[in-house]
This record gives structure tokens, sequence and C-alpha cells, in this order.
């Protein structure tokens, strides 16, 4: 059932508000008062999905002068196949408003829905908390995982789950060895395994100009690495973190199903959090998972994490009213998907994201 909601907030003040190009101004620079910003409010993230997919940039910032006060960063996904929509942002897995005022919040949203009806949008997508949309329908079967890298590396060790611990000592003992790189040539390895793992659990891949991208926009402007696990010569895990300002992100993960009894993803993880608390970030999310996916919320919560409710928010501007978005369900083209020749498997993913988000 949708249900009708709207921010309820008052205007205690007139503000500016701009739509802003990403790609042709110092948009990080407008980010640096905002402590809760991640790399996916960053101009990287901007950039990645504007050469790879073609997806157009609506960043709206409220403006004090030359002082963005709060941000609202908007792509436009534009399909012949899945319709024109405004997504804060695509591909993300939480992306809210940055604002410490509701008027702000509010007012920003506003300025989406005029733009989103100007632009013919079917909907507008918010993926995390908007001040003033407490009632408002929602997508929450989410859940995210967070940890604190400030506690110190004797802290964060000691708040692992005994499994977790036992779990690295095995892969070290094993002679798993887990390094940082952030080559290209890195990421043509762990692209393999990545096709693989989603092959596995039955989604597409994406393409690997996808993750090109992320070396050139975000690797080589110091936003992110690789942690690659190898047994001997042999790569059987890697995983793909970002980070931006305080904020961290675990993005990506995949292995080779050969090798899982080494326990090389726990060793991985524990690289990364040794070597993300020592970079500067103070906070490390491991992005959303689905609340059935008792498997996965186990291992995240094992490294001590906190779990919390992540909502996204999506107005129908056709219906004008919030509409709770559809949760991804097992069905039939995932079953297809783990029995396809991965070629065929690659071939999907490159058609087929350019019209998702």
């Amino acid at each position: 059932m949708s249900v009708m909601a709207q921010p309820q907030v008052s205007h205690s003040r007139q503000i500016d508000i701009r739509t802003v190009d990403p790609l042709r101004v110092g948009w990080d620079g407008l980010l640096e008062r905002h402590p809760g910003r991640t790399v996916f409010h960053g101009e990287g993230w901007a950039r990645l999905l504007n050469t790879c997919y073609g997806h157009t940039p609506f960043y709206l910032a409220a403006m004090d002068g030359e002082r963005a006060e709060a941000v609202l960063p908007i792509m436009e996904v534009d399909s012949p196949l899945t319709g024109r929509r405004g997504v804060a942002v695509p591909f993300s897995d939480e992306c809210a408003p940055l604002c410490g005022d509701h008027g702000d919040a509010a007012s920003l949203f506003e300025h989406a829905l005029r733009l989103g009806r100007a632009r013919n949008w079917k909907h507008l997508e918010v993926r995390g908390e908007m001040p003033g949309l407490t009632t408002a329908a929602s997508r929450a079967d989410l859940v995210g995982h967070t940890l604190d890298l400030s506690a110190g590396l004797g802290a964060l060790y000691s708040a692992l789950g005994s499994s977790v611990r036992r779990a690295i000592r095995k892969a070290d003992r094993s002679g798993v060895r887990a390094t940082l790189v952030s080559s290209m040539e890195g990421m043509s390895g762990y692209y393999a395994l990545h096709c693989l793992t989603r092959r596995k659990h039955g989604a597409p891949p994406q393409p690997f100009s996808f993750f090109r991208g992320i070396v050139e926009h975000l690797f080589r402007t110091g936003h992110g690495f690789l942690v690659e696990a190898r047994h001997g010569r042999r790569l059987i895990a890697a995983s793909v973190f970002l980070h931006h300002g305080n904020t961290a992100v675990y993005k990506f993960g995949a292995s080779d199903p050969a090798y899982l009894n080494l326990r090389a993803n726990d060793l991985v993880m524990w690289r990364a959090v040794e070597s993300l608390a020592t970079l500067g970030p103070t906070l490390l999310s491991m992005g959303r998972t689905a609340m059935s996916n008792e498997g996965l919320r186990r291992f995240k919560l094992g490294f001590g994490t906190t779990e919390r409710p992540i909502r996204y928010f999506r107005y129908d501007l056709r219906r004008a009213e919030f509409v709770a978005a559809p949760e991804e369900k097992e069905n039939w083209t995932n079953r297809m998907m783990r029995v396809m020749p991965l070629p065929v498997f690659k071939i999907l993913g490159r058609t087929a994201y350019p019209h998702l988000d």
C-alpha cells in the first residue's frame, strides 16, 4: 500500500538552492564541512557513473554565499527500457543528504521534486535517511553495518568474534597473504573473481569498464584500494574499499569457491581494517545487506560492527506519493544466470547495467 507523506518541517531562513555540475566545479570542496560525506557523495563517483553509464548529474546544494549548507547529489538515469528517473545516487549502498537543518533538507527535496517534474522523471529515489520523512513509505528490508575505526587496533581486534579471530589465524597459518594494491592489473585479477562470485549468486556482473573507472576516478585520486589474498601465486579472494573524508566503504568482495576453507575473506577484511585505521577514516561502512541474508550479516557482525536499518525513499512523481521500492527477491532469472556460460554472463552484465541503478 502506498502512503502519502510530506516533510513536516519549518523553513527558518531563506536559502539559495543551486543545481551544480560536479564534473565542472570543485564539488568535493563544497563537501569538506560535512563530516558525514562518503565516496558516494563525491566527484569521483559522479565521474564514474557519467563516463561508464552516461548518467547525468543534477547535484543540488543549499548555498549560503559560497558555502554549501546542505547537499543532495542526484543522477538522472534515462533508459528506453526502464524509464527516466532521479536517483540519489545509483549503485550506492547509502547516500543520504548532507545537512544539519531539517528546513534545508525539505527545501532540497522540494527542489528535487520540481526538477523531476520538469525532467519528466518517473520517480525520485533517495537512499538513506531523509529528515522529516519518518512516516513516509520506504523500502525497509535492508540493514547497514558500521565499525568505529577510531577505537585503536588493539580494541578493534579484541572486538572481533572468536570465530573471526580463529579464521584470521587459520588463513595466516595456511600461508595466505593479504596485501593492498591499486593498479589496473590488480583490478583485472579482482574482476575474474567478481564474475565467478556474481554468477554463484545469480546476479549479473558490472562491466569491466566500471571497475576500470574505479581505478581511474577513485584509486588514482587516493580514494580507495583493493585488498587481495593469495595462496602461493594464486589469487583466492579480494575486496574493493573506497574512502572519502572520515568514512570508508567496503563496496565489493569476491573469492574463489575452491579455497573458501582457507578463510581468506576474513583476513582480507582485517587487513583493510588495519590499513584504514592508519589512513585517517574513523568509520568503516560495510555496505547494505538484506535482512534475510543471515550468513552475510553474521560475517559483518563478527567484526564488531553495529547493525542499523537503511531506508530507501521513493517518491512516485506521476502518482504524487511515496511508494515502497520493491525488495530484491530470488526468481527464475537468478537461477538461469547461475548456469550461464561465463562469456554470455559478462555480455549480459555489459548490456543490462546502463539501464539499472
